[in-house]
């Protein structure tokens, strides 16, 4: 998804788009998140932290969520197409690239949810295909499939955006630590992640 933010991820996973060109002009589409842009799946491959999402305003979010990138192996995927493919609609499973997992695998919590991700596009388009409980019924109605944009900011940081709940988050490698983002962080959040104005 993680409580509130893996609801509103996808979850799980992204309020407002973004607009990186214009900060105060009309928010973008989903499809314009990554419009133009090159995205490899090693580039998500990791633990990434929560640093902010579309609604702060200045500080970081001090929530200790991680979200966990893995590739999937063809053996998982062969597993996974043979478990629940005739549940599954209109899904390439050789394009089934990604594992996501929420909160991270080291984090205690009884609320791990699992996210399989369908490389759309080489340009950071996914579409979600969300794991259901074990102990669900097994139908067309359990799995939930949602796009989510993946893209690099600023070399170093992992933009996610959840084209479903229109909601956008910054992960970064290290946790946010709860107090004010420095200067260069804010100011990136700013262009990236521009307030609403009338």
């Amino acid at each position: 998804m993680l409580q509130r933010p893996v609801q509103i991820l996808i979850l799980a996973t992204l309020l407002c788009t973004v607009s990186a060109s214009k900060p105060h002009s009309k928010l973008t589409s989903c499809q314009e998140f990554t419009h133009g842009l090159t995205f490899n799946d090693s580039q998500a491959i990791g633990n990434w932290h929560l640093l902010h999402y579309r609604t702060e305003k200045g500080f970081g979010s001090g929530d200790p969520y991680c979200v966990e990138f893995t590739p999937v192996s063809d053996e998982e995927r062969k597993e996974l197409s043979e478990r629940i493919g005739q549940y599954v609609e209109n899904l390439k499973w050789e394009s089934l690239t990604l594992k996501m997992r929420v909160p991270c695998a080291g984090q205690k919590t009884n609320r791990n949810r699992d996210y399989y991700l369908e490389r759309l596009d080489g340009d950071g388009s996914y579409r979600t295909l969300q794991m259901p409980s074990p102990t669900a019924k097994l139908d067309l109605a359990e799995f939930h499939r949602y796009p989510m944009r993946l893209k690099i900011v600023e070399g170093q940081f992992l933009g996610m955006m959840d084209c479903h709940e229109k909601f956008v988050f910054l992960l970064g490698k290290q946790p946010a630590d709860g107090t004010r983002l420095d200067d260069r962080l804010k100011k990136m959040i700013e262009i990236y992640w521009p307030e609403e104005h009338d």
